[in-house]
Order: structure tokens, then C-alpha cells, then sequence
């Protein structure tokens, strides 16, 4: 015969809802539309950058610490953005171990804390192909703005 205790003791813990903890993006505002890129990917945030060799395709590069970095063509991503001529911040992306990917932003950007219940889906009506795909989901900010998650895996520059 068991004792009473023994089963309390040894019954399982009191099924609890599991927290993940918040995640951390980067966000801006490029013509009063909110992206967030994943802190973990950003590298640094530079002031004050002179681009040079622009492309037809409306891409150019930019040189800092020894290190050239593409920087994206901003009306073909982000289609409400400014001239990279207003842009006085640069968000330094890793795409992968040797490529770095500059996002031109006229802000500074500001540190978003959100949980992964925050993230939904971009309504398909809403993205009509109309949207890059690294525009991948929609997070509902704790300050009831609406902010496009940037999946910098399934950036295409081009």
C-alpha cells in the first residue's frame, strides 16, 4: 500500500504555460512604415556614411573599418522610403560569415522586446506579390504599431 505523500510527491509539477523569453529586433521607421531586423544579425549601427559606387539597379556600396558593405536599393524594398541622401544611420547586417548587408535609415533605430505571440502572418489579400520576400510576418508591438519582421535569410538585394 502507498502512502498518500508518495504520490504528491513524485505527481508531476503543475502543468504551467511555458514562457518563451521576448526576442530582440532592431526596428525603424522608413516612411512611416516600422520594419525589425533580428539584434542577433546586427552588427553595428554607423553614423554618418558616404555611399559610393551606385548601380542602375539603385545599389552602392559603402567602405567603414576596412570592411566594404553592400548597401540595399531602398525603393525596390522598402517602397515608401526616402532618398538615400536623407538617411543618416546604417544598420550593419551579417548575411553570412564574409558578406555584410547596410540597411540606409534616416533614425536611429530603437530596440523592440516582443514574443513570438507578437508574430503573425501578413495577410495573403494585403501581399498581393507585391512584397519582397524577406518581408516575411507582421508583429503587433507592444505600443499597438504594426511592424514588418525582416527575415534577412531570404534577402535578395536585387
Amino acid at each position: 500500500m502507498t502512502h498518500a505523500n508518495y504520490n504528491r510527491r513524485f505527481r508531476s509539477k503543475k502543468q504551467g504555460i511555458v514562457r518563451t523569453p521576448p526576442r530582440k529586433l532592431v526596428s525603424f521607421e522608413l516612411g512611416n512604415v516600422y520594419y525589425a531586423v533580428p539584434i542577433e544579425r546586427v552588427q553595428r549601427v554607423v553614423k554618418d556614411f558616404s555611399p559610393y559606387g551606385f548601380l542602375d539597379s539603385g545599389q552602392s556600396l559603402v567602405r567603414h573599418q576596412e570592411e566594404l558593405i553592400a548597401l540595399i536599393n531602398l525603393s525596390k524594398i522598402f517602397p515608401s522610403s526616402r532618398s538615400i541622401a536623407d538617411c543618416n544611420y546604417l544598420i550593419v547586417c551579417t548575411l553570412t560569415k564574409s558578406d555584410r548587408l547596410g540597411i540606409p535609415i534616416p533614425d536611429m533605430p530603437q530596440i523592440l522586446e516582443v514574443s513570438e505571440e507578437q508574430f503573425c502572418e501578413i495577410p495573403q489579400l494585403y501581399r498581393q506579390d507585391q512584397l519582397p520576400p524577406a518581408v516575411e510576418k507582421l508583429i503587433r508591438a507592444p505600443d499597438g504599431l504594426e511592424v514588418f519582421y525582416l527575415n534577412l535569410d531570404l534577402f535578395n538585394p536585387n
